[in-house]
């Protein structure tokens, strides 16, 4: 299936190096959160970026929900957290993630039914349901 969009970014030095787009357009230094290496940072860290693109993509799924219930103006905010949890099967690591979604004027009924139905559009939401494709290939220079 062809994309609708794709993006690559590039990695160099896991998570006490730097990430970048191809074209430049987005550039960050990351670094462990303090919670893993013990040093103090403002640097940006893998979940940090997740949890801010699940929450913009989540925050875009309700403009869809909303727009098709008229309900189009409704002031809403979304909060995503992300958790690096210990993987008791292999003894690492695997991401867990919390949404929240505070609304404005909105009853708590369709509150509910708001975030329920985002919850079905977001490709972030599918992802942690369903699971992700991804393809691995390793090449050498």
């Amino acid at each position: 299936m062809e994309p609708l969009y794709q993006v690559t970014m590039i990695n160099t030095g896991g998570r006490d190096g730097e990430v970048h787009s191809e074209d430049k357009s987005f550039s960050m230094n990351v670094k462990q959160p303090k919670q893993m290496s013990g040093e103090d940072t403002k640097e940006t860290n893998p979940e940090q970026l997740f949890a801010a693109a699940y929450s913009a993509c989540f925050n875009s799924a309700l403009d869809g929900v909303l727009k098709k219930a008229k309900a189009d103006d409704v002031k809403r905010a979304v909060k995503a957290t992300a958790k690096l949890l210990k993987d008791e099967t292999d003894g690492g690591f695997k991401l867990g993630a919390e949404v929240e979604v505070e609304f404005e004027g909105v009853e708590q009924s369709d509150a509910d039914k708001y975030v329920e139905d985002a919850h079905k559009l977001c490709p972030y939401s599918k992802m942690a349901q369903n699971g992700i494709d991804v393809k691995i290939n390793a090449t050498t220079k």
